[in-house]
């Protein structure tokens, strides 16, 4: 069974509503992410499928962990957001 499709949309309205919260303006997100405007414009339009790296930035710039940043990416699907992946041990 294939992977639900991501709800990017709904990651970028979660970072636009953070950023806001923070008073931040894109520039100002972008400059503390070290992410490019546009990027930061395309992904919370939820027109791309961001980097990890790219999200990694935002979240610290926005001072939230990454999860808690992308939990929107995967809130409608079946499987409980909740439920913690098994980790595999090397």
């Amino acid at each position: 069974m294939p992977a639900p499709k991501p709800d990017l949309r709904a990651l970028g309205v979660g970072i636009a509503q953070l950023r806001r919260e923070r008073g931040m303006s894109i520039e100002h997100l972008a400059e503390a992410s070290g992410v490019h405007r546009k990027t930061v414009i395309e992904v919370e339009a939820g027109r791309v499928a961001a980097k990890i790296s790219t999200l990694h930035g935002i979240a610290h710039a926005l001072g939230v962990p990454l999860p808690e940043l992308v939990v929107p990416v995967c809130a409608r699907h079946a499987k409980s957001v909740g439920t913690p992946t098994p980790t595999v041990e090397r």
